[in-house]
């Protein structure tokens, strides 16, 4: 049985994870699936590091620290970290082959807009993921206008969502984040494709697309890289760990967001209990 590790900064890549829980096809592969949460401390993430070499010495620490659970392979749920490792690979690598979500939503995104060429995209992510410029490059190089594709950064939303995705404060963060994704678009496309390239994003779909067609006033689509990532495998057996405790409320949310379609999941942050050496700090 293989042994697959869901890496993510948070509980966004638990949205892949729960994919794997997902009624088995022919081809599905029986796994043993990992999740570690790399967030580093409390206050501390990845996004508050002061500069990319910080990012990758931190995230080579996380590496090191997934090898001892000797994964098959390791999946980068996070788009950040998925940028990090990018960087990387290109001068350190583990034992073990590591996979970012980085392709998966390039193609996804790709995918909806050479079939829809009148949609224009915006690509929602956090504040390293828009600076870094990356996705836009990469759709271009994909032959998508540079003129349909906008970016924007949201700070400290991924937290808000990790701890109530139902939260007022959600709503009204999503519909700012809307009213400054207009600014970005003078002239309406016909359809606006949301790239959500944050996996936490997508615990707040609908919310979403409510705000954004209320402020755009045109139709929304939501593109969703984490329905793309992770391949044909089945779980038989799930465990959960971080090196920090829960954010407040998020034992409660998530474990209920899951409950129905995955519930060792639930089970799993309900028992959650913080490693503190699971993974050495820089």
């Amino acid at each position: 049985m293989k042994r697959i590790v869901v890496c993510d900064s948070g509980l966004g890549g638990l949205n892949i994870a729960g994919h794997f829980f997902a009624p088995r096809t022919v081809s599905s592969e029986v796994c043993e699936l990992i999740y570690f949460n790399a967030y580093p401390e409390p206050g501390r993430g990845f996004n508050t590091l002061p500069d990319d070499r910080a990012r990758e010495a931190q995230f080579r620490k996380v590496l090191e620290g997934i090898s001892r659970f000797a994964p098959d392979l390791c999946l980068v749920a996070c788009n950040t970290l998925s940028i990090v490792w990018e960087r990387l690979k290109t001068y350190w690598r583990p034992a073990f082959p590591v996979a970012g979500i980085i392709d998966a939503a390039v193609d996804a995104m790709a995918g909806v807009m050479d079939v829809e060429p009148d949609s224009s995209l915006l690509v929602l992510g956090t504040k390293s993921t828009a600076a870094s410029g990356l996705y836009p490059e990469r759709l271009t190089r994909r032959g998508i206008d540079a003129g349909r594709i906008g970016s924007l950064g949201c700070p400290g939303l991924a937290t808000l969502l990790e701890s109530d995705p139902g939260s007022p404060e959600v709503v009204t963060r999503i519909a700012g984040h809307a009213r400054e994704a207009r600014a970005l678009f003078p002239v309406l496309p016909a359809k606006l494709q949301l790239g959500l390239c944050c996996t936490h994003f997508g615990f707040a779909a609908s919310v979403w697309r409510r705000e954004f067609e209320r402020e755009f006033g045109i139709p929304v689509g939501i593109i969703d890289p984490n329905d793309r990532f992770g391949g044909e495998f089945r779980t038989e057996k799930f465990s959960y760990h971080a090196r920090i405790g829960l954010f407040a409320g998020a034992r409660e949310n998530i474990s209920r967001h899951f409950a129905v379609s995955a519930p060792a999941i639930a089970a799993a942050l309900r028992e959650a209990e913080p490693e503190e050496n699971l993974f050495e700090l820089i």
